[in-house]
């Protein structure tokens, strides 16, 4: 049976700290932790926050830890918005002793750990008709060494809305796909699952933004939003942390969402630091490194290295 951990962060009224609650037990475990004065994620609030995949933790938002009982343990992890009723990013790991080729059931499900009130009330018709696909953050095809992995892949937690154009690439007249002419966001999955088997650990964290300013807006959804409530990220991103032996390396990728035909373009055009991809989204990535590991990799990157 899937192992889930639900942790609640609320951001209290008057003080600058953190709730923490496991959603999913009866019983109100709810703790009070003070971790804005340290850079590192605190590891008293649950043991997953010091795992080197993790950005620093946002004040106000639900953490999902999803596991499964494969002996990988972690399968992934959402840090959720629930005002915004979005994920702002999910994180996990790949490495080359994740092998196997097993498939979910490909369906599309709410996830089962997320509470009814942080969510809209039906993923399903939100997306039914509204011109985006359901795009995965963690990749169906990063999590291939268990069925239990795969399906989790598929919880709504784990979704944002992308343009097909964006997603894959282009369409043929007859609804196939066209897969000489992948999209540079299908092309750096492919990218990432093969640089993570060929290290030993690959740390990665994707999202899209879902702060107002940074809203894909135009005439049918003026907003931002679709039925004015679920966020369409104008920008998608990815960073990453290699690691070979006691030598890391970084590198952060920042994509516009848009319904134009981009499979011609470099992966290196979309790549930037790490320092600067924070400075685009807010986010604090591998916050859990030694100060001075962390100051070096993330300043600069090295597209060679990467063989783009």
């Amino acid at each position: 049976m899937t192992t889930l951990k639900t942790l609640s962060l609320k951001l209290t009224l008057f003080l600058s700290v953190c709730l923490i609650a496991t959603s999913c037990s009866d019983d109100d475990d709810s703790k009070v932790y003070d971790f804005t004065n340290s850079n590192q994620n605190a590891t008293n609030i649950v043991k997953e926050a010091s795992r080197l995949e993790m950005p620093h933790l946002k004040n106000g938002c639900i953490v999902l830890v999803h596991s499964t009982t494969h002996k990988e343990g972690v399968n992934f992890i959402v840090e959720w918005d629930a005002d915004k009723k979005a994920q702002r990013w999910t994180a996990y790991r790949i490495h080359k002793g994740q092998t196997g080729s097993m498939n979910g059931s490909n369906t599309f499900t709410e996830d089962p750990d997320l509470p009814s009130y942080a969510r809209v009330s039906d993923s399903y018709s939100y997306f039914r008709g509204s011109g985006f696909d359901r795009g995965h953050i963690c990749a169906s095809a990063d999590r291939t060494y268990s069925t239990e992995a795969n399906r989790q892949t598929y919880y709504y937690t784990n979704m944002q809305p992308q343009y097909h154009m964006f997603n894959a690439g282009p369409r043929l007249s007859n609804g196939d796909q066209d897969w000489s002419k992948q999209s540079p966001w299908l092309r750096l999955e492919g990218k990432v699952r093969n640089w993570g088997k060929n290290c030993d650990t690959l740390y990665v964290v994707k999202g899209g933004t879902i702060d107002d300013d940074k809203l894909l807006k135009n005439n049918s959804y003026p907003q931002g939003k679709i039925k004015g409530q679920l966020p369409i990220p104008k920008y998608f991103f990815v960073a990453l942390l290699m690691k070979t032996k006691t030598t890391y390396q970084a590198i952060g990728f920042w994509l516009e969402h848009d319904n134009i035909d981009h499979s011609g373009d470099e992966l290196s055009k979309y790549a930037m630091s790490i320092d600067n991809l924070e400075a685009l989204t807010g986010i604090d990535f591998f916050c859990n490194l030694p100060d001075a590991t962390e100051n070096e990799v993330e300043k600069s990157f090295a597209t060679i290295k990467w063989g783009l």
